[in-house]
């Protein structure tokens, strides 16, 4: 009893803390335009999957290399699957996709698709063929996603891969956001009140991060579980809150672009924290995947795949409040879960 009260604490305080660290990082970014500097994108990737960050670590630390696998390659689809809640808030007759889609948005969630076929590729190489005692393509990892974010951020910049139906409403996009000087958070608090909330949203994600790995470990064992399956599930469900709420925040007031954009942040980020848990262990973690990692990345490829071709095509009908991609995506991942289900995975 007393693992569970500590998990769900520990959850809440992860999803307080890392509703408010995003909206510390967005007043930051606009009153410095850090993301206006490569560097700034870099440190806003890094603050947005704090909480996953601090789970791999902590991971790592303990020897739990199953949960690292699970959590990093399960959160990418979770992640993905709360696109579908955005689509089902937004009013209208137009499916989310469509008020936000754009070739701009099919480039992020090509980004983060790349990065997930290059873990699952990973997944292959032998332990035995490490590198410094680490998985060859772990390496890679971080420099794809460099590389990767400063090809996104340049065309961010291109009028014409962000062109929109007219009839569309993607609302504020990133840089439009820094260039309005203004964020919708923390009006008339000063710049030193905004730092001192963002380091205590940091230290209290790093804590809260540590306890969600050991508690949710132990709570695996205790209902005989894999906690690797439950950190692809739940723990990776519980780490995805803090997106949730600011990303129904956004699509709220019309920021519909950003709050996809955001994601997909976040899910090309999500599977660079593989190179730091690979030095703190000592080993190459991806090498140890098992088949439901394999089964979770391959979702997460296909979800965002659908997302990355309906930005395109632009789809204009809604079914019970959710565009076909979206219902399309509830079918994908209950699916997966069904296949776990029938070999005899869970």
């Amino acid at each position: 009893m007393i693992q569970i009260l500590i998990f769900i604490l520990a959850g809440v305080v992860t999803w307080v803390a890392g509703v408010a660290l995003t909206k510390t990082t967005d007043s930051l970014d606009c009153r410095y335009k850090i993301g206006d500097a490569f560097g700034g994108l870099i440190l806003l990737g890094v603050a947005g999957s704090l909480p996953e960050v601090a789970i791999a670590l902590s991971a790592a630390f303990y020897g739990h290399l199953s949960v690292i696998v699970g959590n990093l390659i399960g959160g990418v689809a979770i992640q993905t699957l709360i696109i579908v809640i955005f689509d089902f808030v937004i009013k209208g007759k137009r499916p989310l996709s469509y008020l936000a889609g754009s070739v701009a948005l099919s480039f992020e969630a090509i980004f983060a698709i790349i990065l997930t076929a290059i873990s699952l590729l990973a997944m292959y190489i032998p332990s035995n063929n490490s590198v410094f005692n680490m998985n060859p393509v772990s390496l890679v990892l971080p420099i794809a996603w460099i590389i990767g974010l400063y090809l996104i951020n340049k065309s961010r910049k291109v009028k014409r891969f962000n062109q929109v139906e007219d009839d569309s409403h993607p609302g504020k996009m990133h840089d439009e956001r820094r260039l309005s000087e203004k964020s919708p958070f923390f009006v008339g608090r000063s710049n030193v009140y905004v730092i001192f909330v963002f380091l205590i949203a940091s230290v209290s994600i790093l804590i809260a991060g540590f306890l969600l790995e050991e508690y949710g470990t132990a709570l695996a064992y205790s209902f005989g579980l894999d906690s690797g399956l439950f950190a692809a599930t739940a723990i990776a469900f519980v780490t995805s809150l803090p997106e949730l709420s600011t990303g129904i925040e956004a699509v709220l007031i019309g920021d519909n672009h950003l709050a996809i954009s955001d994601i997909w942040g976040g899910n090309a980020f999500m599977l660079v924290p593989f190179f730091v848990a690979d030095l703190i262990a000592g080993k190459p973690i991806l090498s140890g995947a098992v088949v439901e990692d394999k089964i979770f990345a391959l979702l997460g490829i296909i979800m965002m795949g659908v997302y990355a071709t309906t930005f395109v095509l632009k789809l204009k009908r809604r079914y019970f409040r959710l565009g076909l991609d979206s219902i399309l995506e509830i079918i994908l991942y209950g699916g997966g879960i069904f296949a776990l289900f029938y070999f005899g995975l869970i």
